[in-house]
């Protein structure tokens, strides 16, 4: 990691000290349970209160800009580049009962919540279902399901399909598809 870098475990510290709940979503999370881990250039946690989490980090990360959206706290480096981004769990059923069903794993001997298994296939499919997600960003989501679904037999269907109902009405038979399929080496139709 280079001097810049600001990785799961140095936010999951600060978020620890401040005793806030969080789970660690995005591409550090799926590097959990993907078999091959893939680099990113931010940090993404789903935070309860996001306005004292984003307090902590800036007493922490005192470089960082913070940019305040209705859905998302970014902190971006001075650069321009993103780093952290809390997200907010308003209007989203998902990030609301991931925060409820994190384990916790270590990371460079940190604790970090994160989702389990299911909970990551659910945060990967929100995203290939997102109307505002890039549609290269959909294809890396793609691949990541994927992926975690080749290296982790064990998938709760009943769970996996209850998460998917909190993205939308219908969700819940839609990932099911989707995991059938992968774990059928069929291509990912999203």
């Amino acid at each position: 990691m280079s001097k810049r870098d600001i990785g799961p475990a140095e936010v999951a510290r600060v978020l620890n000290a401040a005793k806030l709940r969080y789970v660690l979503v995005g591409a550090h999370a799926a590097n959990g349970y993907i078999g091959r881990p893939r680099n990113t250039v931010d940090v993404d946690v789903i935070v309860q209160f996001p306005r004292k989490a984003s307090q902590a980090i800036l007493k922490k990360f005192r470089d960082l800009t913070m940019v305040d959206t209705p859905v998302v706290i970014r902190f971006k480096r001075p650069d321009g580049e993103e780093a952290i981004d809390l997200m907010k769990p308003v209007g989203s059923p998902l990030w609301r009962k991931l925060i409820k069903i994190a384990v916790i794993a270590k990371i460079e001997g940190v604790p970090v919540r994160i989702p389990p298994v299911e909970g990551v296939l659910a945060a990967k499919f929100s995203a290939m279902a997102s109307p505002h997600r890039r549609f290269h960003d959909k294809q890396q989501d793609g691949v990541d399901f994927g992926r975690i679904v080749t290296v982790n037999p064990k998938i709760d269907e009943t769970l996996l399909e209850e998460l998917g109902e909190l993205i939308y009405n219908g969700g819940g038979k839609e990932i099911l598809k989707l995991l059938a399929d992968a774990r059928a080496g069929k291509r990912l139709e999203f």
